[in-house]
């Protein structure tokens, strides 16, 4: 099996995410065809970072500002490099030429790890066994964007989803959905520094499943009566998830 791991340029996860990536290389390397880099990494992150800070999300404003600064040392593409595994660059899944691309290599399954982008329709097809998303939620209960962020504040589970993508956003069936902190965690960034080694072992563990099987396990339901979606927080939650004693 070719499983594609696509990812953004910089995140703002401590270590841009190098944990994830570590773990899914020692425990699926043979399944791999490489990491496509999807470039993000604007001058006007830099007014984001700033714009962190004063909010009071330091946490999240240094981890941004470190990841930007250390994409000269090429941490992540050294990890798939060192494994015999190309890395590949693009703007976006949705170009014609990266289709093209998915479609000529023969990739089996693509698998999308923090990244904005909005796959259509040709790219969701262009895999044989179609594409796969790590969602920062529980899913079918929480959608939308930094669920795991408003879970800790509101004292609930957090963790994530791993799910076939389709058409709608995170509504795809469910494969994998494993909470991670049963909502104590008072600092986002050490749980986000811990989940990504997380995530590595389930996903690895989901792609030797589906090589042995040579197809997606059968999933469940991404439906629920009542889905909670949530969104960026504003200058006033921002200031109330702080006040509750999360540390951003």
């Amino acid at each position: 099996m070719k499983a594609l791991i696509v990812t953004s340029e910089v995140t703002y996860v401590p270590r841009n995410y190098a944990d994830l990536f570590v773990e899914l290389v020692a425990g699926a390397r043979e399944h791999l065809a490489g990491l496509m880099v999807l470039s993000n990494a604007e001058p006007k992150l830099w007014l984001k970072v700033m714009g962190l800070g004063a909010l009071g999300c330091r946490n999240m404003a240094g981890t941004l500002a470190k990841n930007l600064v250390s994409l000269r040392q090429k941490s992540r593409e050294k990890i798939f490099e060192s494994a015999g595994l190309p890395v590949y660059r693009a703007s976006t899944m949705n170009e014609p030429a990266v289709i093209d691309w998915v479609r000529d290599q023969s990739i089996d399954l693509i698998v999308n790890v923090r990244t904005r982008c909005i796959y259509r329709r040709d790219i969701l097809k262009a895999p044989r066994l179609g594409c796969l998303n790590i969602h920062h939620g529980l899913l079918p209960e929480y959608r939308g964007t930094l669920c795991d962020l408003y879970a800790l504040y509101e004292r609930r589970p957090a963790g994530f989803t791993i799910h076939v993508m389709n058409e709608k956003v995170d509504a795809g069936q469910i494969l994998v959905r494993k909470a991670v902190s049963q909502g104590d965690d008072r600092n986002y960034l050490d749980y986000l520094a811990r989940t990504g080694a997380e995530e590595g072992r389930a996903l690895a563990a989901l792609l030797n499943d589906v090589a042995a099987l040579n197809s997606l396990p059968e999933g469940v339901p991404n439906s629920c009566a009542k889905p909670i979606y949530t969104r960026n927080p504003n200058r006033k939650q921002i200031a109330q998830i702080r006040k509750a004693g999360m540390v951003l």
